[in-house]
């Protein structure tokens, strides 16, 4: 009796377990239907982690708090991809693959993240529809950003007017932007603005360049009617040098005429223009000297450049003033071209040194040849002079030698006379010519004793400074010099 109530114990407690089973809902391997969220869901509703396996192997987890992992079994951060997954190229997916590995998808591995088409680069943008992007921290590392390309490291660009392509923030003491490279910084521009933009403030530096080794600004033009560098106010330097060497130069040859060339040019005194848009050049104030660019290219052609000055106008542009934070933006102010410009001509006063050089040459051998003939004029003075205090005193001139009277006039323009002495004991007697290099020019024979007198014509004769000597019996007795001035 006792067995068979047992027995009809067991089976009953089967047949309401079975009902209470038939009765639960069950997830089936093709599909479920009837199912309300909220109410059922694929899960553990005690405090487990549920774990996926594939092949028996764990493949992903939710923990209890919410944290998913894949191919770890101890994730951290809300999704944590773990294990040893394909490092990225353009072929191998990586860790993560976002679109389609034939098309444009973007892919992830633990070191990089790359834009790619169908096993090609593309491009990555962030943020394409505005915002704010930073990449680095000033306290968690030296470099923010640094960016490597075959042709460009980095390139900033804004459609916007007046916006800045790259905006660069530093600390008081620090780099808005530094470069390192072959080209440190470049910067291009092809619509005839600026390459580079630098502007500075309270006393600061718009643009500075330093280097211990090179060169620290290089700057470079291939128009030949544009300036390498174009400064609009002073300029001051602790030393300038020009390329001077022969072998820089070609068709090397002496000039002449430098004081008639000096002789054309016209000094002025003036003031600059300070009206309109000339204050914008920044012209010097106050009373200068020089020459005026027209009257130059008149004599000198090449010394004078057409020039041109863009006229700037002010636009507003928004930049960063603290990279840390992104809503602190400020406006500066940022010149532009307007579209105006000033043609002016530009003088080159460096290459009139060598004229004004040549010119001081020129003069010096005037100066010079005017000194000797106002020693021979004093030595005719002094000879004339001896002579009339011998007459004065009664004495007579020796008359057992020849000798040269100074010409007169001296210089002269067209004619002169010479007188000269010869004694009465003399067999052939001449007078001749010389240039101012030795060659002889004229001879006139002398025949009478006593005191003779010769008249030199100029009409063949150039200017410049000649000779003459007394000739008696083959041998020189006396030489003197004249000047010839048409």
């Amino acid at each position: 009796m006792k067995t068979q109530f047992l027995q009809v114990v067991v089976i009953a407690t089967l047949a309401i377990a079975g009902a209470a089973a038939a009765g639960a809902q069950a997830w089936s391997l093709t599909g479920n239907a009837g199912t309300t969220p909220g109410v059922n869901f694929l899960g553990t509703t005690d405090n487990k982690t549920l774990v996926f396996k594939t092949n028996n192997t764990g493949r992903m987890r939710i923990t209890n708090t919410g944290v998913v992992g894949i191919n770890t079994s101890s994730p951290v951060g809300k999704l944590n991809i773990g294990g040893s997954g394909s490092n990225l190229s353009l072929s191998s997916p990586g860790y993560v693959v976002v679109g389609n590995i034939t098309g444009f998808n973007l892919g992830i591995d633990p070191y990089q993240i790359q834009a790619r088409s169908n096993g090609s680069a593309s491009s990555l943008y962030l943020n394409d529809f505005g915002g704010t992007t930073f990449i680095g921290s000033s306290s968690k590392s030296s470099t923010g950003l640094v960016a490597n390309g075959t042709s460009y490291g980095l390139s900033g660009y804004s459609s916007n007017s007046g916006s800045t392509g790259v905006n660069g923030g530093g600390p008081a003491d620090g780099f808005g932007v530094a470069g390192s490279g072959y080209y440190g910084t470049f910067g291009y521009s092809s619509s005839g603005g600026y390459g580079i933009y630098g502007q500075g403030a309270s006393g600061s530096y718009g643009v500075e360049g330093y280097s211990n080794l090179s060169i620290g600004v290089y700057g470079a033009t291939g128009n030949s009617s544009s300036y390498a560098g174009f400064f609009v106010g002073n300029v001051y330097t602790t030393g300038s040098y020009l390329g001077s060497d022969e072998k820089l130069k070609q068709n090397i040859q002496d000039f002449s005429s430098a004081m008639n060339i000096i002789s054309q040019l016209h000094p002025k005194q003036y003031q600059y223009r300070q009206d309109g848009n000339f204050k914008q050049m920044n012209l010097p104030q106050g009373s200068h000297y020089g020459l005026i660019g027209q009257d130059v290219e008149k004599v000198l052609p090449n010394l004078v450049k057409d020039s041109k000055f863009d006229v700037m106008k002010s636009v507003q542009s928004k930049v960063f003033a603290d990279p840390q934070n992104p809503t602190a933006q400020s406006t500066t102010s940022m010149m532009t071209r307007s579209g105006e410009t000033i043609d002016f001509k530009a003088l080159n006063y460096t290459e009139l040194i060598p004229i004004m050089i040549k010119g001081m040459q020129e003069q010096q051998q005037t100066i010079e040849s005017l000194q000797q003939t106002n020693q021979n004029l004093q030595q005719q003075i002094n000879d004339l002079k001896q002579q009339m205090q011998s007459l004065s005193a009664n004495k007579p001139v020796s008359s057992n030698a020849g000798y040269l009277l100074q010409n007169s006039p001296n210089p002269f323009s067209s004619n002169t006379i010479i007188r000269c002495f010869l004694p009465s004991n003399i067999h052939q007697a001449q007078l001749s010519v010389f240039s101012s290099d030795g060659k002889p020019l004229k001879t006139y024979t002398l025949s009478n004793s006593g005191m003779n007198e010769v008249t030199i014509n100029a009409g063949s004769l150039t200017s410049g400074q000649y000779s003459y000597s007394l000739i008696i019996d083959g041998k020189v007795a006396d030489t003197k010099t004249m000047v010839l001035m048409k």
